[in-house]
């Protein structure tokens, strides 16, 4: 756990903040990741349409000291199998090959699973789950497609008698942030780990100094520095799509693994369990007939 992200999951990671250019050749690579180790720099700028000038300037703004450094460990990483992953039949998403485009995301989404538990710090983890787990009451921030994540997690901590608030708009989730107490948590979801008005929601918790917990698949997420603990997902959305359309599905894995945790320590979580079970699950116990 803990171990150090791929060549490609640093290049999704830092798709955002590339140039538009250098986004180009971040395309490329990311589609094209098993014929990278065979290419020139001269080549990959021809095929992604740019210079080789932009070229260099995408390795060292992702990190790398040279294209040489990049390409040797893309080759190191794709000869390893880092990911467990197969060579997917399709090298993008496509209707005229919808079996070799399902096996594509499935690859896809499988490598950005097993690259997030990896990088995920388990003491980090356990921290997370003490505070959920000793807090007053749990409150979620999000915006957008975030949301839904927040909601099912809340649903989930509340079904085994865990406190929470995850308001339906962030218009309400700004409000709730105005109560927050020292001895409750606040949970951001944020993809980009920034937003205007999660900012409004940070600022609230810090007055009231509450502890902060931040999911994002931003590395350099703006809000990481102010968060009491930060689980960063991996997203490889860019893999599959150049628009932005966030999946979640890090994320959801996050969450699931969070209330798991959080059930595995809570003594009482089966008996929080049966008396929602018995609130709620007479609504299916009867089919209705039809007349």
């Amino acid at each position: 756990m803990g171990e150090r992200q791929s060549a490609i999951d640093i290049i999704c990671g830092a798709y955002d903040r590339l140039p538009g250019t250098e986004a180009k050749v971040a395309d490329f690579v990311v589609r094209n990741v098993s014929r990278v180790p065979f290419l020139s720099v001269r080549e990959i700028a021809e095929s992604s349409g740019t210079s080789a000038a932009t070229v260099s300037r995408f390795v060292r703004h992702i990190g790398f000291d040279s294209f040489s450094d990049l390409r040797m460990t893309i080759a190191a990483e794709e000869g390893e199998g880092a990911d467990g992953s197969r060579t997917p039949a399709a090298a993008s998403v496509s209707t005229a090959d919808v079996s070799g485009s399902l096996e594509l995301i499935l690859e896809t989404k499988v490598s950005e699973l097993r690259a997030t538990a990896r990088g995920l710090d388990p003491a980090v983890v356990s921290r997370v789950v003490d505070l959920v787990q000793n807090a007053d009451s749990v409150v979620f921030a999000a915006v957008g497609n975030s949301i839904p994540v927040c909601a099912n997690l809340a649903f989930k901590l509340g079904q085994i008698g865990v406190r929470c608030q995850c308001p339906a708009t962030t218009e309400s989730m700004i409000l709730a942030s105005l109560s927050l107490r020292p001895t409750d948590v606040l949970v951001l979801v944020s993809s980009s780990g920034y937003s205007r008005r999660l900012e409004t929601i940070l600022d609230n918790a810090e007055d009231s100094s509450t502890p902060v917990v931040l999911v994002t698949s931003n590395p350099a997420a703006p809000f990481a520095p102010r968060a009491d603990c930060v689980l960063h997902t991996v997203s490889r959305d860019h893999a599959l799509s150049s628009s932005q359309f966030s999946s979640h599905i890090s994320a959801d894995f996050v969450v699931e693994a969070l209330f798991l945790l959080v059930m595995a320590g809570r003594s009482q979580a089966l008996e929080h369990a049966r008396m929602e079970h018995k609130s709620l699950g007479r609504d299916k116990m009867s089919t209705p007939t039809m007349s």
